[in-house]
């Protein structure tokens, strides 16, 4: 039917129809937007749930990172001149002059002991303690029984040294110093040249005090090659 008939017979519809049809479309964006909320509402909930999962995920492998631990069998053992002269501690594997050792029926019972070459014992006697062979280079008084210790190189190569079952190898470069605090006596404290050379370990001062002052120096005799420093728990220190 064409909209002027429509007229003549239904004057005024076709407005009431039109207004009808803005009446249903107000309606309509009235309902949309009353819903739009709860569907931002939703997304907001959904999208902070993702983001709150992500930020945990780094911290939880944080938390399941394993803390690293003092190597009980350091790697110095196995190195020269260590390893032909220094027995390895109890439970390690065996290094050369462990492995000696043990072909000659020693028993050994005391680990960090240099063995001189051309010098291996041949009976089956238990090694002293080197306290029982010879006589302290220095006395310190621990605190809490707990030492300092302060090592300095005066020679032109960089030492590696190490308190065994407390610190992880560190360089110390020539010509420097460093102070290892709060050592838990008894500790054994190894040091190497890095250049292969021979190392002499002196003590700079015998105090009395809860702090060890040594010097490492350059040394040209095979038999006065010392690199382990042991302080007790009474705090009198050897060097073998």
């Amino acid at each position: 039917m064409c909209w002027h008939k429509f007229d003549e017979y239904y004057p005024n519809s076709r407005n009431k129809v039109f207004d009808g049809q803005n009446v249903v479309a107000k309606s309509l964006s009235i309902q949309i937007l009353d819903r739009w909320p709860q569907k931002i509402g939703i997304l907001g909930t959904i999208f902070g749930s993702l983001l709150i999962g992500i930020s945990a995920i780094p911290q939880a492998a944080v938390a399941q990172q394993p803390t690293s631990k003092v190597n009980p069998c350091p790697s110095i053992f196995y190195e020269e001149p260590h390893n032909n002269r220094v027995l390895v501690p109890q439970g390690c594997p065996p290094n050369a002059a462990t492995q000696k050792l043990s072909g000659q029926g020693v028993v050994v019972v005391q680990p960090g002991i240099v063995v001189k070459p051309g010098g291996l014992p041949v009976n089956r006697q238990p090694i002293p303690y080197p306290e029982s062979r010879q006589e302290p280079i220095a006395t310190v008084t621990p605190t809490a029984g707990t030492v300092d210790v302060r090592l300095k190189n005066n020679t032109n190569a960089r030492v590696t040294y190490q308190a065994i079952a407390h610190t992880q190898p560190r360089i110390l470069p020539g010509g420097e110093e460093i102070v290892l605090q709060d050592l838990p006596t008894p500790v054994t404290i190894t040091m190497v040249r890095e250049d292969g050379g021979l190392l002499k370990v002196m003590p700079v001062s015998k105090s009395d005090s809860g702090a060890l002052a040594v010097s490492l120096d350059e040394e040209t005799t095979l038999d006065n090659n010392q690199g382990v420093l042991r302080i007790q728990r009474d705090g009198q220190v050897y060097l073998n």
